[in-house]
């Protein structure tokens, strides 16, 4: 059974948001613990996407049963955690120490010669194991 697990970052708890409670008939969710009120336009989105999303994870178990397919099922997860602006601290070394804000030239100048030649020469995609020495 696919449900929705929603954080609020106003108070800071979650709640689950199931089945039943997901249709477009039903008034946008509020969070149980301090009552804010989803918007209106983004939790149309949101079942708009979650039914999308359920419907893939559904077609994976009947293809398996009914063709032999492999068996996958498919979770979303948020890794990203959310900051409040006020709570951002800008470093100055760090954006002279990276060139931030400047022109590319100027900016590898800056850099540190490893990072500078990262930058200069990127390396396609490599498994971690050839940096672990």
């Amino acid at each position: 059974m696919e449900y929705l697990k929603v954080k609020c970052h106003r108070c800071g708890n979650s709640f689950h948001l199931y089945n039943r409670d997901i249709s477009h008939e039903e008034k946008p969710p509020h969070c149980p613990h301090c009552l804010v009120s989803m918007d209106k336009t983004q939790w149309e989105r949101l079942i708009d996407a979650y039914f999308t999303f359920a419907e893939v994870n559904k077609n994976f178990r009947k293809y398996h049963t009914d063709r032999g397919e492999p068996l996958f099922q498919v979770e979303l997860l948020t890794e990203k955690k959310y900051v409040k602006p006020e709570k951002i601290v800008l470093n100055d070394g760090l954006m002279g120490w990276t060139g931030a804000g400047m022109g590319m030239e100027e900016a590898l100048k800056a850099m540190p010669k490893p990072l500078a030649d990262i930058v200069r020469n990127p390396v396609p995609n490599r498994n971690v194991t050839d940096y672990e020495k």
